[in-house]
């Protein structure tokens, strides 16, 4: 059986949603596709400030959903970007404006 053969074997005995996932790569639409949960990637929490524009601390200080593996906290960029638009977070940051206030001593 020649390669081609293979895949095409291959490619017809595969699940429907791996077929749809395989088209979107082929076509050039893997980055619209949803976040597939199964197979996305766990970052640092370094990895996932350095995508989101802000400091790892500030990751830290907002108490951004994480994962323990391994022993050490890792992180899915998708739960963070969930977690900054939820409410729960708007309370947070409402939070942590209110305690910067009354270190300053009651400024703005």
């Amino acid at each position: 059986m020649t390669l081609t053969e293979e895949l095409m074997q291959a490619a017809l005995s595969a699940p429907d949603d791996l077929k749809a996932r395989a088209l979107r790569v082929l076509r050039g639409m893997a980055q619209t596709a949803p976040v597939d949960r199964d197979t996305e990637r766990f970052l640092t929490l370094k990895e996932c400030a350095r995508r989101l524009g802000v400091t790892s601390c500030s990751l830290w200080r907002w108490q951004v959903p994480g994962h323990e593996l391994g022993g050490r906290p890792k992180f899915r960029l998708s739960e963070i970007e969930a977690y900054l638009t939820s409410d729960k977070f708007r309370r947070r940051a409402a939070e942590l404006r209110e305690q910067d206030r009354a270190r300053r001593g009651g400024s703005k």
